[in-house]
Formats: C-alpha cells, sequence, structure tokens
C-alpha cells in the first residue's frame, strides 16, 4: 500500500510539474508582436508568415494558384502586410485550378454545411418505410421467380 500511494503522489508531482511548465511558456513573435502560450502556436505562425526564412510575411495571392505566380510582394512589417492584403491586385487573379480550389471548393462546402442533414435522411427514411410497406413481398418473389423460367428455357 505504501508503495502506491508513493507512486501516486510521484505521479500527481510529475503532472503538476508539468502542468506548471506547460502554463509558464509564452513569448511573443518579434516581427508582428502576437503572442504565444504553446510552442507549437509560435512555430505554425512563424511557417504561416515565412518568418523563419527572411524574417517577412508574404502576401497571400501568390503561388501555382494565382494566373503568373500572383503578387509575391514581402513585407517586413505585418501593418504593410495588412495595408496591401485589402488592395493586392491579385485578389481573385486565380488560375482555373486555383479558381476551382479557392472558389468554386469553397462553395460546395459552405453549401454541405448548410444541409439539415438530419431533416433530409429522415424524409428520405420516410419514403423508403412507405415504399416497403406498400409492397407484397409475396407477389414479388412470385414475379421475380417467374421471370427465371423465361430466362432459363
Amino acid at each position: 500500500m505504501k508503495k502506491f500511494l508513493s507512486v501516486m503522489f510521484a505521479v500527481m508531482f510529475i503532472f503538476s510539474a508539468m502542468s506548471v511548465a506547460a502554463d509558464a511558456w509564452s513569448t511573443s513573435c518579434p516581427y508582428c508582436g502576437a503572442t504565444f502560450s504553446s510552442e507549437d502556436a509560435y512555430a505554425e505562425h512563424m511557417n504561416k508568415f515565412n518568418h523563419t526564412d527572411g524574417h517577412y510575411i508574404t502576401c497571400p495571392y501568390t503561388g501555382d494558384d494565382y494566373e503568373g505566380g500572383g503578387c509575391g510582394e514581402k513585407f517586413s512589417t505585418k501593418a504593410a502586410y495588412d495595408v496591401h492584403v485589402i488592395t493586392c491586385k491579385h485578389k481573385g487573379d486565380y488560375t482555373g485550378l486555383g479558381y476551382l480550389k479557392n472558389v468554386v471548393l469553397k462553395q460546395i462546402i459552405n453549401a454541405v454545411k448548410g444541409v439539415d442533414w438530419g431533416s433530409l435522411f429522415g424524409g428520405i427514411v420516410s419514403v423508403v418505410k412507405a415504399l416497403v410497406k406498400g409492397i407484397d413481398f409475396g407477389e414479388l418473389w412470385n414475379t421475380i421467380k417467374g421471370s427465371f423460367k423465361y430466362i432459363s428455357a
């Protein structure tokens, strides 16, 4: 029993220490000033804004989805980036594939999100139940057996 209690206290101590260590980690982006309480969120932010590759933020209207590669402008401050994003001439300047991915796919996703799937499937189930209720399975089976007689002849 003493060993069990010792192990339980040790486990509780470890989890408590991990909790304090996790809460103690906090940092902010040196380029845009955003604050983060986890290393994962900070790393994701740094990758998203290309801070680790030259310390700049790239216009989001850049890449294979845009005609001619899109904008490609880079900004050293978040404020300049925010102003540019509003007025970038490449916004919506998609290639065919980019249009499908960024416009059509988003519209399909929004349409699917708007469907009340419970009501839709409930209605389908009700129709199928009504159809099945009206079928005379004995007569259907006899019809099927009778059609096999003509096939085998």
